[in-house]
């Protein structure tokens, strides 16, 4: 008897397991300087100092959080990826935190991010991305955060 519950657990938990989808995005943005560092610097040597480097200077720790909280919630709720939107393609989205409501708007290499509700409501910032050199950018009234 204890074998038939045992093997009935196991086929309901994989059953489950196969039939589930995931509500993680891609991860575009740490999965574009992973691919970096493995392209443009030669020699695992080299790019394991550049990738502890990145570590240390918390590069990947910021895109890890870029892409955790802002794209990859863009992406679960839309369907796509702020990184693989096309010209002239706008997103809005409103999200919650807690007490504070932001405002979303994605645009291809653009996200706005407007705080509609909570305290400090009205301030306003913005991710750019730069093809060119294939960074990130967080501009606000205050600073301007260079993302790599």
């Amino acid at each position: 008897m204890k074998k038939i519950k045992s093997f009935l657990l196991a086929a309901i938990l994989l059953g489950t397991a196969l039939t589930q989808q995931s509500c993680m995005g891609s991860f575009a943005l740490t999965n574009s300087l992973y691919d970096w560092n493995k392209t443009s610097v030669s020699g695992k040597w080299g790019q394991e100092l550049v990738f502890v480097a990145l570590v240390i200077i918390p590069v990947y720790e910021v895109c890890l959080f870029v892409d955790g909280i802002v794209l990859n919630s863009i992406e679960f709720w839309t369907g796509n990826s702020p990184l693989g939107m096309a010209p002239g393609e706008i997103e809005t989205k409103i999200v919650q935190h807690d007490n504070d409501i932001y405002k979303l708007t994605a645009e291809k290499n653009t996200i706005t991010v407007e705080k509609i509700g909570g305290e400090n409501t009205g301030e306003t910032g913005q991710f750019l991305y730069d093809e060119a050199t294939q960074t990130w950018a967080f501009v606000n009234a205050e600073a301007e955060y260079q993302l790599r």
